[in-house]
């Protein structure tokens, strides 16, 4: 089946439905993305300016980074049907391509990341046993979880993603999925730092 995707913004986001896109796309048309890049674009740069204050050139790179991360998840089969409308998908990636750029270009350090954490979640964990610990104690705990935790972890604190994205990104069932692995996670990361306290009281 051949698409016609040289058309009206009305007729992309009515009567185009996202597997006929996605189906092109993954037949080697590209004229959707080119046509989803106009439409989308500088709405995009707009929003990203209101809601996140960016620069021209960071909502520029973010909207791109968006669009060809969109672009290989069709690809690889990673997306292959939405809850959502184009626009939203694109835009939520988009936005967290906008809080990784800012992040990197306010030299916010992976230290500093793990600050975060353990001023938030990891101290409700602590509360019982009311202990401390240090940001190069919990980054060495991060690294012996096992690899699915390390990224569930650091999607979530680092790169901000939210539970619907996680389960995007890691393939899971759904958001309800992704929550109780990081709640998991977050228990095995405990459970790290206690070993850890504990060879350091022998």
């Amino acid at each position: 089946m051949v698409f016609n995707f040289g058309l009206t913004k009305h007729r992309i986001l009515k009567d185009i439905l996202p597997h006929h896109i996605f189906e092109a796309l993954r037949n080697g048309d590209d004229s959707p993305l080119y046509e989803m890049y106009r439409l989308y674009r500088d709405e995009f740069l707009a929003w990203s300016k209101k809601q996140f204050n960016t620069t021209d050139e960071q909502a520029k790179d973010a909207f791109q980074d968006a669009m060809l991360d969109f672009h290989q998840n069709v690809l690889t089969g990673r997306l292959t049907e939405l809850t959502s409308s184009l626009k939203t998908y694109i835009f939520q990636i988009g936005k967290h391509k906008i809080l990784n750029i800012q992040k990197k270009e306010s030299r916010l350090t992976y230290h500093d990341a793990l600050h975060m954490i353990n001023n938030g979640e990891v101290d409700h964990f602590m509360e019982e046993e009311n202990k401390a610990y240090t940001e190069e104690q919990i980054s060495q705990a991060i690294e012996k979880l096992p690899e699915d935790c390390q990224k569930v972890l650091k999607l979530f604190y680092f790169s901000e993603y939210d539970m619907d994205s996680i389960a995007r990104e890691l393939n899971y069932k759904n958001a309800d999925t992704a929550k109780s692995k990081k709640s998991l996670c977050m228990k095995n990361l405990m459970s790290e730092l206690k070993k850890m306290s504990s060879i350091l009281v022998f």
